[in-house]
């Protein structure tokens, strides 16, 4: 508290009176003047109009700060900005609506007899894959349509499994997709987001039940093979160049004096796991004739060379590539005509509704025969290029 309470009283006057001027209004409290005493504070009587001391007090507390706010500011000094500062809104782009982005297409896996020349087999050294006739069709084929397929070569037995989803070994299956035999091994890769074809097969009365084909990729024309010197039956030789009687070039025939009575009693090579269509199975199941299993044509060929078999069931072009590569010419003959001509076909297991595909895949083969193209494929594989 100031020493002097009359000083302290004229301070507050002078802060209300300049409140006043500021503002041009309040209450004013007018001051009597005493003489002056011998400590500053004057003397005599005064007389107060107006506030009490402590309400001037409280005036200062509280006129002080709005007194300073109001006065001008200092030449050069900005005055204070006192306003909230107003809120900053940022503009956010709203978000991009979701695109549906469709699934990418499950990938295309072909499957393909390994150990099938010329038709189809395994590549090796600088040229490994799938090879052959149906594969580089197939190839060709898919390449026009835009898809990019990956042709897999597979023991047969193997392709057949994977194709119906399921898993066997080499030496179970046959050509015609029935899976029987010993189960072991492992599919040529898994199902999840692929598509798995298989190209090379006949239509039988079992598979049309469980898989959808195209149309015709090629006909697979099946002789019997015989030791050079035996005598080939009549009804295979078609004396005169007379087509046997009964053969339609569809399917054998089954009448006595026909392709098929003439196989009555001979010890056939036939591959494990195929099936040679309804006809010729049917036959062998009726014990129409002995079947020998072997792994491969190759292997029955040489049997038949050996003199180890009467003759054995081999697909034309698989004839004339294997005995030419084995040294065979001289030892093996090929009957003239055949016992069954089958067309082999792509397919897809019929719950996988590949309709639309093999559609198109089949506008492409037509395609491809058109402009020259399939046969200049078909002659490069027959030698082997």
């Amino acid at each position: 508290m100031s020493p002097c309470p009359e000083a302290a009283g004229a301070a507050a006057d002078s802060i209300a009176a300049a409140a006043r001027d500021a503002f041009g209004t309040g209450t004013g409290a007018g001051m009597g003047r005493g003489i002056a005493r011998a400590d500053g504070c004057a003397s005599g009587p005064r007389v107060r109009r107006g506030l009490t001391g402590k309400l001037r007090w409280l005036l200062l507390a509280v006129a002080l700060p709005v007194l300073v706010t109001a006065l001008p500011p200092a030449s050069g000094a900005r005055p204070a900005d006192t306003r909230a500062a107003a809120p900053q809104t940022v503009a956010i782009a709203p978000a991009p609506a979701a695109r549906h982005i469709p699934p990418a297409s499950a990938s295309l896996h072909v499957l393909f007899d390994e150990d099938l020349p010329p038709y189809s087999y395994r590549g090796k050294g600088a040229q490994p894959g799938a090879r052959g006739i149906y594969p580089e069709l197939a190839a060709e084929a898919f390449r026009r349509l835009g898809l990019a397929a990956t042709m897999v070569p597979a023991p047969w037995a193997r392709a057949m499994a994977e194709l119906n989803h399921e898993c066997a070994g080499e030496g179970g299956g046959e050509r015609s997709g029935k899976i029987s035999g010993e189960r072991s091994g492992e599919c040529v890769g898994g199902h999840a987001g692929r598509r798995i074809g298989a190209c090379g097969l006949y239509v039988t009365a079992q598979r049309l039940l469980l898989h959808d084909f195209s149309a015709p990729l090629f006909e697979e024309h099946l002789h019997l093979v015989f030791p050079a010197s035996a005598t080939i039956p009549e009804a295979l030789a078609g004396a005169g160049g007379v087509v046997p009687a009964g053969f339609d070039g569809t399917a054998t025939a089954g009448a006595g004096g026909t392709p098929l009575a003439a196989l009555r009693g001979m010890r056939l090579g036939v591959v494990r796991g195929w099936s040679y269509g309804d006809t010729l199975d049917a036959a062998r199941e009726a014990g129409a004739f002995i079947a020998e299993e072997a792994g491969s044509e190759a292997q029955n060929l040489l049997k038949v060379a050996g003199g180890r078999l009467d003759g054995a069931i081999v697909t034309r072009e698989g004839a004339l590539w294997l005995r030419e590569r084995l040294g065979l010419t001289s030892l093996v003959t090929m009957a003239p005509h055949p016992l069954a001509v089958l067309p082999v076909h792509l397919a897809f297991r019929r719950q996988d509704a590949q309709h639309h595909l093999l559609r198109d895949f089949d506008a492409s083969i037509r395609d491809m025969k058109a402009d020259g193209t399939y046969a200049r494929i078909v002659e490069r594989a027959l030698n082997g290029q």
